[in-house]
């Protein structure tokens, strides 16, 4: 039996560096009442053709020049941010994006870009403990008071970041399809987002539920499947709340996801 709630639509903004163009399918999404974008966030080019646009500047100008759509990266790499630096560029982004900025993050699964830059590559361990420990550490600082911690990866004295986010920003956890990330992710994150496997899709859902806490659910999907409306129904049924589509330029297709939403 399907669930009577309608799964909300969003759309991941495919690699570009085109900046008119991003922007375009941003407003274009933000004027067809989707509920969300999201963009790949890496700094290293791993490919020649895909310079893409990313990052807390363009964040910022998404903010800027959108109205309702919900801003989420797709998502941060934890490995590449200091706590601080996360926790002053979102507060920034929630006060200019009017509280529709949402932290996407993940434990970091893209070692090409470590290795590149010369950053340490942690064991799967110390990645999942390391976003647990950050995650927590950012949720306390964004009530504006001072903060210590002595966590194995976070170790924080007084630690404080003024002004405060407009309320404390949603946390997606980019937990892909690690069952490790997901049963550790249900004890502070706001949303898990996994990969559209329905095996993966049933082991959350099925965590979830196990924590006790409410816990949104969404998907990443890369590849479009056949009969988007059949697979829609599959996704309720399984307790996904949310869907990001990847789209790419240029972008013309989300006029068709926003019909899906509003069908």
């Amino acid at each position: 039996m399907l669930r009577e709630q309608r799964i909300r639509m969003a759309v991941n903004l495919g690699p570009t560096d085109d900046w008119e163009q991003l922007l375009g399918g941003a407003r274009l999404a933000d004027e067809l009442g989707l509920d969300a974008i999201g963009v790949l966030d890496h700094y290293h080019t791993e490919r020649p053709d895909w310079g893409w646009l990313s990052g807390w500047a363009m964040w910022g100008a998404l903010a800027m020049q959108t109205s309702t759509v919900r801003l989420v990266p797709m998502v941060i790499d934890r490995l590449n941010h200091l706590p601080g630096v996360l926790a002053k560029e979102v507060s920034v982004l929630s006060r200019l994006s009017g509280g529709r900025f949402e932290l996407g993050i993940g434990a970091g699964d893209f070692f090409a870009e470590q290795r590149a830059w010369g950053l340490p590559v942690p064991n799967p361990s110390e990645r999942i403990n390391g976003l647990a420990e950050t995650v927590t550490a950012l949720q306390q600082i964004w009530h504006g008071e001072p903060v210590s911690t002595d966590g194995d990866q976070v170790r924080l004295t007084d630690a404080r970041c003024l002004p405060t986010p407009l309320q404390p920003p949603r946390v997606v956890v980019g937990a892909g399809g690690s069952r490790r990330l997901i049963t550790s992710a249900v004890d502070y994150a706001d949303e898990l987002n996994v990969y559209a496997d329905d095996d993966v899709i049933t082991a959350a859902r099925a965590a979830i539920d196990a924590s006790g806490r409410q816990v949104a659910l969404s998907v990443y999907v890369w590849d479009w499947p056949d009969r988007l409306d059949d697979r829609l129904a599959v996704w309720s049924d399984l307790g996904v709340d949310r869907v990001f589509l990847t789209v790419w330029p240029p972008y013309d297709v989300i006029t068709e996801i926003a019909a899906h939403q509003l069908g």
